[in-house]
């Protein structure tokens, strides 16, 4: 977590696969907030060729306040498309924005059996 330069929410992500020792590109990732007792949708992206979303979470005022937010990482399709099985389909990250005016970076490293954040 970093003071964001425009003073507003920003929410990243970075994903590394730890068993092919390179970025996890093409990673279908999901930004959600709960709000009102259920888990809304901000924004879907994909990670690019360094295993990055810079974009989770623009224009999305309404949004941008304190609160609960959870990342799920879609690694079933990515680890299908470089045909490894994984244990994992789905991996959730919940955490919680304290500070609006702050960049939140949710780091993951991934392998077939594991991940860590």
């Amino acid at each position: 977590m970093s003071k964001s330069n425009e003073g507003k929410l920003s929410i990243t992500t970075h994903i590394l696969d730890t068993s092919r020792g390179l970025p996890a590109n093409g990673l279908p990732v999901c930004l959600y907030k709960f709000k009102d007792n259920m888990w809304n949708l901000l924004k879907e992206s994909v990670t690019d060729s360094n295993g990055r979303c810079m974009d989770l979470l623009q224009n999305e005022q309404e949004y941008c306040g304190p609160g609960r937010f959870k990342i799920e990482f879609r690694v079933n399709d990515y680890f299908k498309r470089i045909a490894t099985t994984s244990m994992y389909p789905i991996i959730d990250v919940v955490f919680d924005v304290q500070h609006p005016d702050e960049h939140y970076h949710i780091p993951l490293l991934l392998n077939p059996f594991g991940f860590t954040t």
